[in-house]
């Protein structure tokens, strides 16, 4: 059995009940990695099907352009910056081009978007700054630690930034989901069916 996209959802239930009872037996600081590396990977699926949905809308509406607001002041890693604060940035980025593509296609239909690919669109948005959150008290509490001269490293038990981590996660993954729609929604009834037929033949 495959989703919209094409992925085994029965791949993607084992794969989650091995993950379960793997963080049983591990700590926070495991979950941390665990979710980090969910995080990495549903961003660069959520990076693939943006520009594969912008290939796309070119093709089934030709030589029709809609202006695309730019980020001018685009957020930047800071220094010394771990696999969190890369992902962050990446996130914010991949938002902001991904809200600006939601747009797009406004434009083109002329019509809204469905209210819930907005509100997938601003849980997104939420859950990126409260990971921004978290690890904003995390630089200011290593900066406290190294000053009392107590070790602090990346991977300690923090169960707030795994529950931050869970959260982009699945709202990267829902994210997806929402771009899937709207695409749908969007495409004229002809390309829609022509696309239907090519991933069945």
């Amino acid at each position: 059995m495959k989703n919209h996209r094409g992925e085994s959802t029965y791949h993607g239930m084992a794969s989650a009940l091995t993950a379960s009872l793997m963080m049983n037996q591990e700590g926070p600081a495991f979950q941390i990695h665990f979710y980090l590396d969910e995080c990495y990977e549903q961003f660069r699926s959520l990076e693939k099907e943006r520009k594969k949905a912008e290939v796309i809308l070119k093709k089934a509406f030709p030589g029709k352009r809609a202006a695309v607001m730019t980020n001018t002041n685009p957020p930047k890693t800071p220094p010394k910056s771990t696999r969190v604060d890369y992902l962050i940035v990446n996130q914010m980025k991949e938002q902001a081009k991904v809200a600006s593509l939601f747009d797009r296609m406004e434009c083109l239909c002329g019509v809204p978007l469905h209210i819930n690919i907005h509100a997938a669109l601003k849980t997104h948005h939420m859950a990126v700054c409260i990971t921004q959150s978290r690890r904003k008290e995390d630089s200011g509490n290593m900066t406290k630690q190294q000053q009392q001269g107590i070790n602090f490293t990346e991977d300690r038990d923090n169960p707030l930034m795994v529950m931050a981590l869970k959260e982009l996660a699945a709202t990267t993954k829902r994210l997806r989901t929402a771009l899937w729609c709207a695409l749908q929604s969007t495409l004229p009834k002809a390309v829609k069916t022509q696309e239907h037929d090519v991933h069945h033949v």
